[in-house]
């Protein structure tokens, strides 16, 4: 995190454990904010890749799960990058400037994609860096998001629809999908402290948690260290997301990916769940049923709700979703139960 900004925060309240913003001064009631009232939230500690280069298209077109070619100055996308055996390694929001491709992902994994994503270079003219420290990231939302952002930016140009970019100054400024207006915000420091100043009339501040709470509620998920390669992308919803491109050329796991897509049944997918718990889970943790021996699925990503529950996405065998289901291998053990929860999506079994 860049130290100007980090102070930039701290004059407006946040508190920092190390360079980890905890919270801006009261996190039980930044909790209860989403999705009802307007929220701000630093995003530093999300990670960024920039790929540029004569051949960067090309490159990245031979490598993820989407269409890069539809990625423009004013559209964005998700997308994944696999094993050879269709497992999910990482994935990411991508959004082009200035004939640039920025990746944003976990950050626990940027260091690893780098390494890996250069041994594929070969011989192209393609550069790939870690630029997590140099732009400034932020998010935006809530009921009124968009009639906020076009008083402060004009009508004609606030993106009216999911995965639609504004370029505005140095800000590129990203829609994203669900049922909240949301808004991801990259810039330089001195348009991104502007930026904030404005939207912080309109909003209240909110750690990253607030964030990630809108995220699983959008039903969007994210693969960290704990995850990687845990999963195939149509395990994570990903093809009913716009995170596949079954017409595109080839790319590490394709084959796999549209094996299962044309020829297979997907046995597993990814659901929002609340868990009957205040404790969150570790990534990876298993999902037992009732009557079964072998775990019934895992956590993906997961956080304290408005209600002071845990809320997660998980990827569950679909054939057991039915029965009850635990943290614990006891299900009639009530302290850890979990409720299926509605997607803002709906996703064919």
């Amino acid at each position: 995190m860049k130290a100007n900004w980090k102070k930039f925060l701290i004059d407006n309240g946040a508190e920092f454990e190390g360079d980890e913003l905890v919270s801006f001064g009261n996190p039980s009631r930044e909790r209860r904010i989403p999705p009802q009232g307007s929220v701000l939230s630093d995003l530093s500690g999300r990670g960024i890749i920039k790929i540029h280069g004569k051949d960067a298209e090309d490159f990245l077109q031979n490598q993820l799960t989407n269409d890069i070619s539809r990625v423009t100055e004013n559209t964005h996308q998700l997308s994944a990058w696999c094993t050879h055996k269709g497992r999910v390694i990482a994935n990411f929001r991508i959004f082009k400037r200035d004939n640039n491709y920025y990746l944003t992902l976990s950050a626990d994994l940027v260091e690893l994609i780098i390494k890996k994503l250069r041994m594929y270079v070969m011989r192209s003219e393609v550069s790939i860096e870690d630029v997590s420290d140099s732009r400034i990231h932020f998010g935006y939302a809530g009921e009124r998001a968009e009639q906020d952002l076009q008083i402060l930016l004009g009508k004609e140009n606030v993106p009216a629809k999911a995965n639609q970019t504004l370029q505005q100054d140095s800000l590129s400024i990203l829609r994203l999908p669900g049922t909240v207006p949301r808004f991801e915000i990259f810039g330089d420091l001195e348009d991104a402290k502007n930026f904030w100043e404005n939207c912080n009339v309109r909003a209240a501040a909110v750690s990253h948690s607030g964030w990630d709470y809108l995220n699983i509620v959008a039903g969007l998920p994210v693969v960290c260290q704990a995850s990687s390669t845990a999963w195939i992308p149509q395990m994570l919803n990903l093809q009913v997301i716009d995170g596949i491109d079954f017409q595109k050329g080839c790319y590490p796991g394709q084959e796999v990916v549209a094996r299962l897509k044309y020829l297979g049944k997907n046995k597993r997918r990814m659901y929002r769940i609340e868990i009957n718990s205040s404790e969150l889970p570790e990534v990876g943790q298993k999902i037992y049923a009732e009557g079964e021996s072998v775990y019934a699925g895992k956590i993906l990503t997961t956080v304290i709700n408005p209600v002071g529950k845990v809320e997660a996405l998980a990827v569950l065998k679909i054939a057991l979703v039915d029965r009850k289901l635990s943290l614990n291998q006891d299900t009639a053990n009530e302290e850890a139960l979990i409720t299926i929860l509605d997607l803002p999506y709906s996703v064919d079994e």
